[in-house]
This record gives structure tokens, C-alpha cells and sequence, in this order.
């Protein structure tokens, strides 16, 4: 009887290790395989669209202490930029590939669109990750004021934001085998729509 034990004991471990180390190979196949990007293709979806974010920017105050006229010059979009967000339905397989990370163009104009995929150039790119990356807007405003002496300024802005929602078809392929792989998700981006400003300026007793 004892014997018996130790027999199926011993069978049931090889068993487990054999197991174990076919797991392994298949890993570490895996992981060898290199994917690159042939292309990504957009449409919009019945959830996908268009929508204004609206986001004040911190107040703006200067105060002019002084017998002279002060020069004041206000970048309201300075420290501020547009963003892109992916999101693949199969997060984890996006995840685990190894791709050598490349710029993708986004579309800024959701009316270039349709149900149907399609391709799409443009001048905004933005790497394909799932982090949230940045780019800067296509505008750059500034406002100069002449501020008379002793006297303050306070000027606040409101910049408008268009949020846009797209789907995206992205392909890779295997660089050794050319087999091919087909990932989908929901994309995100932020970009300048327009700004509003007041500024008003007043006298210091």
C-alpha cells in the first residue's frame, strides 16, 4: 500500500512539472513574437460624437504701483494642451504585445466620419498607447494691455473644448509569420474650440 502512494505521488508530480513547463514555452513564445502597426482606420458609433467642455482658466490680477504706464502681456492658453486617450476592448492583449510604439493621426474634424471605417491624415498625431498623452493646441492667443499707473487689472477666461469620441480599428502584424491581428476600442480627444475673456481694470486709492 505504501508503495502504491509513493508511485501515484511521484506520477502526479512529473505530471504537474510537464504541465508547468509547456505553460512556459507557450509565454515565452509569446513574448518573442514582434507586432508593427499597418494601420487604424475611425467611424463613429451611435455613442461616439461631439461635445463642448467648458473649463475656467485661474484668474489673471496685476497691480501697477508705479508713476508709469505698465506693459501687460496675458497667454491664456499657455500652460494648457489638448489631449488623447485609446481604449482597447481587449485591454489585456494590447497590453502583453510587443509593438514598437508610432504616431497615429487623430481626428480633429469628427465630420470627416461616417458609419463605415475609414482612413484618415492629419496634422495632429499622438502616439497609439492607452495612457492619456498631450499635444499642444493649433492656436496661441495673447492679450496685450497698457495698465495705467496705480491702478490693477484682473482679466478671467473661459476656454471652450471640443471633446470628441471616435472608434478605431487598429491591425498589427507579426513580423516574422505575417500573421495579423485586428484590435478595436474607443478613442477620446480634447482640442481648442474657442475662448472667452474679461478684463477689468481699476484704479488703486
Amino acid at each position: 500500500m505504501k508503495l502504491t502512494k509513493i508511485f501515484i505521488g511521484l506520477f502526479l508530480s512529473i505530471g504537474f512539472i510537464s504541465c508547468s513547463e509547456d505553460d512556459t514555452l507557450i509565454n515565452n513564445d509569446q513574448e518573442l513574437k514582434s507586432y508593427e502597426l499597418i494601420e487604424i482606420q475611425w467611424k463613429l458609433n451611435v455613442t461616439d460624437g461631439q461635445s463642448i467642455v467648458e473649463e475656467k482658466i485661474p484668474e489673471f490680477h496685476f497691480r501697477n504701483d508705479s508713476d508709469t504706464i505698465m506693459e501687460v502681456v496675458i497667454e491664456p492658453l499657455k500652460n494648457m494642451q489638448g489631449s488623447s486617450t485609446f481604449r482597447f476592448n481587449d485591454s489585456l492583449t494590447f497590453t502583453e504585445l510587443n509593438y514598437s510604439e508610432v504616431q497615429v493621426s487623430i481626428p480633429e474634424e469628427l465630420s470627416l466620419l461616417s458609419e463605415e471605417y475609414r482612413y484618415l491624415g492629419g496634422s495632429v498625431k499622438v502616439p497609439l498607447a492607452q495612457e492619456e498623452s498631450s499635444f499642444p493646441f493649433s492656436w496661441n492667443l495673447k492679450d496685450t494691455f497698457a495698465l495705467n499707473q496705480r491702478s490693477t487689472l484682473t482679466s478671467n477666461y473661459t476656454v471652450f473644448l471640443k471633446k470628441n469620441k471616435a472608434s478605431f480599428l487598429a491591425t498589427f502584424r507579426e513580423t516574422t509569420t505575417g500573421a495579423t491581428l485586428e484590435l478595436d476600442g474607443t478613442w477620446t480627444g480634447l482640442f481648442f474650440n474657442n475662448l472667452e475673456g474679461e478684463s477689468v481694470a481699476d484704479g488703486i486709492d
